[in-house]
Formats: structure tokens, sequence, C-alpha cells
């Protein structure tokens, strides 16, 4: 959008891009929502958990502390690009990690975390048409603009 002045009266105009505005986003779904709640609030939960555990009782370096602190910092990012409506992918398989992780734990808990993650990956492909839907909105508002 650019800001002109009217020659006759003086006033301010904007000049908006009509073909941008012309093509309305498709509407996400409510899976989508759901995956991307449980990346990021889990993600953040987990990053916000290790930041303060090693405050309480610090040790020595941990490997595996480490890789766990960087699968949480992936998923909240993994969520925040999948509301966008790209790479759900790789966002699923942020989601089956946490999953099989949890599966390891052989809890009560970890089963029911490992159903939630599973249930992410299953909406990121019951939503396959509006990720499609989506990178086609993205290419025909580039072509929009290109073309005037």
């Amino acid at each position: 959008m650019s800001w002109q002045a009217d020659s006759a009266t003086g006033e301010a105009t904007a000049d908006v891009d009509v073909a941008a505005v012309a093509i309305p986003a498709p509407r996400r779904p409510l899976l989508v929502e759901f995956g991307t709640a449980v990346l990021v609030v889990g993600g953040a939960f987990g990053v916000l958990q290790k930041v303060f555990t090693p405050l309480i009782a610090a040790t020595a370096f941990d490997p595996l502390f480490a890789f766990l602190f960087a699968l949480d910092a992936v998923s909240v990012i993994a969520g925040i690009v999948l509301r966008t409506g790209r790479s759900w992918i790789p966002a699923a398989n942020v989601a089956a990690v946490y999953a099989f992780l949890h599966l390891a734990t052989q809890t009560p808990t970890g089963v029911a975390l490992t159903a939630v993650f599973l249930a992410v990956v299953v909406a990121c492909f019951a939503s396959r048409e509006w990720f499609d839907a989506m990178r086609d909105w993205r290419v025909a508002r580039f072509e929009a603009r290109a073309t005037r």
C-alpha cells in the first residue's frame, strides 16, 4: 500500500493492492489449530522446564538434555510455521518423534501424550488439502503482484 495526495482536493489517498486483497486466504481448519497448539505449548513448556531445572539441580553437561532442549525449540518453531500453512511434513515428523519418545517412557502419562502427538500427525495428514490450498493461494498472490 502506498500513500499519495489527490491533486484536486489535496487529501491523502491509499493506493491499495486490489489484486492481493481480492484473493481471500483459505480458512484454517480446526485440526491445524489443534496441531499448532500442541506443538507450541508442548515445546514452550519443555523449553521452560529445561531452562529452570538446571537452576535447581546443577549437573554436568548431558547430551540427552541438549537434544531434548533442541527438540522442544524445534517444536515451537514447527508449530508456528504449521499455522502459516507451510512445512506440514516436518511438523508431522516432529510430532511423530515426540510420540515415540513419550511412548518409550512406558507410563500412563507417556501413553496419553503419545496419543495426543499421534493425533497431531493425523491432523497434519488430514489437512493436506488446506496446505495445498494455502500453497496455491500464495502462488496466486505472488502472480497477482507480479502482473501489476
